[in-house]
């Protein structure tokens, strides 16, 4: 289940029954905002607009207030993970890139002094395929003796 923070928009995966069945006090990992949320209005907020939201939200404040004078409930953060798009790393992408070239380089140096290391290759590839035609044609032989 997904939370959002009102404050910055952070959302959280959270787990339903940490909510407990009358919701409770969440902290924003983010930027400290805290708020009432109750099970019920996470559900509902998915559908709705941002105008019902923020007045979905008021009341859950409205009550959280009235529930906070009424019982000492300390705020905890909710154990939840932190949804983040994660960027591309320059640094994994210049290292494959280097790798690929060193590949290269190296089939070019071993066909300069003589090994032929795409026939190797081209062999293994053209055997494994060989092999898997022959399993297929069995399976096939034998599924179809088992029908007839």
């Amino acid at each position: 289940m997904f939370i959002v923070c009102s404050n910055c928009d952070f959302k959280y995966l959270i787990n339903s029954a940490d909510l407990k069945p009358n919701g409770r006090m969440v902290e924003c990992a983010n930027c400290g905002h805290q708020w009432f949320q109750d099970i019920d209005t996470v559900e509902l907020t998915s559908s709705l607009s941002p105008k019902i939201n923020k007045k979905i939200e008021n009341e859950n404040l409205k009550n959280s207030e009235n529930n906070n004078e009424n019982k000492n409930i300390q705020i905890k953060n909710l154990p939840s993970t932190l949804v983040k798009q994660e960027k591309p790393s320059a640094i994994n992408s210049s290292i494959v890139v280097i790798l690929l070239a060193l590949i290269f380089f190296g089939i070019w140096i071993s066909k300069l002094y003589g090994l032929n290391t795409l026939v190797l290759i081209n062999f293994y590839i053209e055997e494994f395929f060989f092999n898997l035609n022959l399993i297929v044609e069995d399976l096939s032989k034998i599924i179809h003796n088992v029908l007839n």
